[in-house]
């Protein structure tokens, strides 16, 4: 046979062998989270967060979708973020970038060596609510909606388009 084409099923089967394992490992993911009720940003911030914090969990957990290919509808914010939703193995880059993205929407840096304890969403609301100035003037979606169906009540009221 010829080195080439003993090359090019090499390379195959490893692509393949790739393909396979990160279904499998996507599919552990999802059924660690199978079962539990589907909710919304603001239900789940409602749900498991006091008062102080739902805008906070709120946002993260919108920030961590944009970082694995999971529907985290299901998502509990104790669940282990490497172990049980298997963020590392779905994108290795993933948890970098969502400590990055959180550290820029919060206003904060957040050291390596306090990042590598944080196992849970829950570990990092925490973090960002002790140690964010953005942390208590954190407009909540419902707010920013109240806020927005206001000002557009006060502009028809002043006679101006909707």
């Amino acid at each position: 046979m010829e080195k080439w084409l003993i090359g090019a099923i090499v390379i195959t089967v490893g692509v393949a062998l790739v393909l396979l394992q990160g279904r499998s490992i996507k599919r552990r993911a999802l059924r660690h989270m199978q079962g539990r009720r589907r909710l919304s940003g603001n239900e789940f911030g409602e749900q498991f967060f006091t008062s102080d914090r739902v805008a906070i969990a709120t946002r993260l957990r919108q920030i961590l979708s944009r970082h694995i290919e999971l529907d985290l509808s299901q998502l509990y914010p104790d669940d282990k973020l490497v172990e049980d939703i298997r963020m590392d193995s779905l994108d290795s880059l993933s948890t970098i970038e969502f400590v990055a993205d959180a550290e820029t929407e919060f206003g904060i840096s957040i050291p390596d060596s306090v990042a590598e304890q944080m196992r849970t969403l829950r570990d990092v609301v925490d973090y960002i609510a002790a140690h964010s100035p953005k942390a208590t003037t954190y407009p909540s979606i419902r707010e920013g909606r109240t806020r927005r169906a206001l000002n557009r009540i006060i502009r028809l009221d002043q006679g101006g388009r909707q």
